[in-house]
């Protein structure tokens, strides 16, 4: 599972979501296998990723360098229809006041201008997507019991992940936005459309897990050298340059390093992460986040003992 989000977060990052086979070898942890085992695992979690509903495809010309695409859009399949009948579906979606069905765009019956994506579910129906669908697309309340409770949230996007669709939305006098699984949603009803929020721009859901609010949000001080920053932003998803010139040897060690502030909202990945980049990166503070990766090494030292 590491291995398939890392694969998505370098290709989702990349310009034009488009990584040559070598880059993606690079970030990805295949371990010190042979370079063509490396190739072959690579190529097998790609398969797995398209079976599992994504949409990559492999666009290099003959005789370069393997590259790989991902393809913007909903994780579920299109339906095979020529251009003119699907732009005959969407005249009939927009009909029905559903303009934005989620996926990849689509020719106009004339050849002209793409308009909206003409996708459908495949697999079992989900009780009340539809609904929840609807409230995101037309931006109304929704309204359902959750947990035993009743909710009223503002929806932001409807989104597959392990265990079923989940939409992200924000409770009605809450703060923060929440994840609800949608077949646990009891009677989902809508308000009218535009009586939601609009929703922030950073409510897509990230791929990688070093991103997801797993637990309560802190910032890890790291020291690193000029020479590994991309590689350590790349692998904990982001960070920010403190000005503070060389840490000297009484805090780093040795001179020449920089000094990163890094967001951690998902520990066991941060731990993860920090090891394997291993000694190009040193976590300084805060003192609760060190005690924590000193306390999982001691307990796999006295398993390993």
């Amino acid at each position: 599972m590491e291995r398939l989000t890392q694969v998505l977060f370098v290709l989702s990052r990349s310009p034009d979501r488009t990584a040559t086979t070598e880059r993606l070898l690079e970030h990805v942890g295949y371990g010190s296998a042979e370079p063509e085992d490396r190739r072959r695992q690579l190529a097998r979690d790609i398969r797995h990723l398209t079976d599992l509903g994504w949409e990559i495809s492999s666009v290099g010309a003959e005789g370069e360098a393997g590259r790989y695409r991902l393809v913007a859009g909903d994780l579920r399949l299109r339906v095979d229809f020529s251009p003119a009948e699907q732009a005959e579906l969407q005249r009939a979606a927009r009909a029905a006041e559903l303009s934005r069905l989620a996926g990849a765009d689509v020719p106009g019956a004339d050849g002209g201008a793409p308009g909206a994506a003409t996708v459908v579910a495949r697999g079992p129906a989900v009780p009340g997507l539809d609904v929840v669908q609807r409230a995101v697309q037309a931006r109304c309340l929704l309204r359902f019991g959750y947990r035993g409770t009743d909710r009223e949230v503002h929806p932001y996007r409807v989104h597959l992940r392990a265990g079923g669709w989940y939409l992200r939305a924000r409770e009605t006098g809450g703060t923060e936005p929440k994840s609800f699984r949608v077949d646990r949603m009891a009677d989902p009803s809508l308000a009218q459309p535009g009586t939601a929020e609009v929703p922030p721009e950073d409510s897509h859901p990230s791929v990688d897990p070093v991103a997801w609010q797993v637990d309560p949000p802190l910032v890890a001080r790291l020291s690193t050298t000029a020479e590994h920053v991309p590689q350590v932003r790349a692998l904990l998803g982001g960070g920010d340059l403190v000005d503070g010139g060389d840490l000297g040897a009484g805090a780093a060690g040795t001179a020449g390093q920089v000094l990163l502030d890094v967001p951690v909202t998902n520990r066991s990945a941060f731990r993860g992460r920090l090891f394997e980049l291993g000694a190009r990166v040193r976590l300084l503070g805060p003192d609760e986040l060190r005690e924590d990766v000193r306390s999982h090494l001691t307990a796999v030292l006295r398993g390993a003992a």
